[in-house]
């Protein structure tokens, strides 16, 4: 279905979170968020959204948030379009998933052994939990910026030197105390697993914790729940080019 509420190619905003619809990373798209333009004479658009409270951290520490936030950030900026990652609450969608279940582990096997792979496709190959592969990652990270941009963090660094940072990571480039060589758990596999979570931050239904004030669904034009607005939702079905003039609404 679509959502008329959204920003059609003719009204959206310049340059926009361009990793997260296309095809490549950061390597290979260049600069983070470059790749949708504005039609000439069209003005971006400007709504409210209600503001949800920010709930308290349980996984991350402050320093860690701060982080993950600015990493997210880079990912999907606020723009001439509407709030980024900070606005969407993705960190502390990640803090709720790693303080849970998934961050502890409750459905991998930890116990090994573990050894190096000689190829690619072997899945998870840690003894870690993600949550402590995140701690460690954040050090770890922290620790390369530090080496190689004059003792500052992450947080600290321009835009584009975090992006040079993020690229790195995408290579496999940054050492994070994992696991060696081309196939094991190296910054780029934590690259990805930190893609992954911010795409389910930004876009999970909002009762998970992320997606705030459903800044992600209103940028996408989902409406949400079609059932939320007691709509028989077989009726939409098939009518693609029709516009579903809704404000989204998450499960209830």
């Amino acid at each position: 279905m679509i959502n008329e509420d959204r920003p059609t190619d003719e009204r959206r905003g310049p340059s926009r979170r361009n990793l997260l619809t296309g095809a490549g990373g950061l390597a290979a798209g260049g600069a983070i968020g470059v790749g949708i333009t504005l039609a000439t004479g069209a003005e971006p658009q400007v709504r409210e959204v209600p503001v949800t409270p920010i709930p308290p951290l349980r996984a991350f520490t402050d320093a860690e948030a701060a982080t993950v936030t600015a990493m997210a950030e880079r990912v999907f900026p606020a723009d001439e379009q509407g709030p980024g990652a900070r606005e969407a609450g993705v960190t502390h969608y990640i803090d709720g998933r790693l303080a849970g279940g998934w961050g502890n582990g409750d459905r991998l096997y930890l116990r090994g052994p573990f050894h190096e792979p000689d190829h690619g496709g072997h899945g998870y190959q840690l003894p870690l939990t993600p949550r402590e592969v995140y701690k460690l990652a954040l050090s770890r990270i922290d620790t390369y910026c530090r080496a190689n941009f004059k003792g500052k963090a992450f947080t600290e660094l321009l835009a584009e030197q975090q992006d040079k940072v993020l690229a790195a990571m995408e290579k496999g480039e940054v050492d994070l105390g994992l696991a060696s060589g081309e196939h094991g758990f190296t910054s780029a596999a934590f690259f990805a697993m930190f893609l992954k979570n911010v795409t389910e931050g930004l876009f999970c239904d909002p009762v998970n914790g992320g997606n705030r004030d459903m800044i992600g669904w209103r940028w996408v034009g989902f409406p949400g729940d079609p059932m939320a607005y007691g709509d028989r939702y077989f009726e939409h079905i098939g009518r693609w080019n029709k516009p579903y003039t809704v404000s989204p609404k998450g499960i209830q």
